[in-house]
């Protein structure tokens, strides 16, 4: 299970980057890129990803691209770290109410990363990718 709650499936590296990417597609290939993660045990030749999103594509049709109505149920736009973002605010909002200062501080500090973080993932992650040519 990763930091988001979600139970996470291994594929060779390989399999990510020349199957799950290419069902991806140029739309959807960053926002999956930024659900993998290297495994542990073996950051060079396997790969971490959300465990529904690894049976959409074992559920695809051959040739079949992820489009947007699979993507939204996959919870497309959301990027990693949202759901603990939504977690410090309400801890921060908590500990506010409870005039706990201390915690406050703390968890401002945390909020202030954590919003860094999930917005370049954002950026990064939904980038739309323009026509070449």
């Amino acid at each position: 299970m990763d930091s988001e709650g979600t139970e996470l499936s291994t594929v060779a590296r390989e399999t990510f980057e020349y199957s799950i990417v290419t069902w991806a597609g140029r739309k959807y290939e960053e926002w999956v890129r930024s659900w993998a993660q290297p495994h542990p045990r073996d950051p060079r030749g396997l790969v971490q990803l959300p465990e529904s999103i690894y049976e959409a594509f074992q559920q695809r049709a051959p040739g079949e691209r992820l489009n947007r109505k699979q993507a939204e149920a996959l919870g497309y736009p959301r990027v990693p770290g949202e759901q603990e973002l939504a977690r410090v605010r309400k801890e921060l909002h908590d500990a506010l109410g409870r005039c706990d200062w201390d915690r406050a501080h703390d968890l401002d500090a945390e909020l202030r990363e954590l919003q860094t973080r999930v917005a370049a993932m954002r950026v990064t992650a939904l980038r739309t990718h323009s026509a070449v040519g």
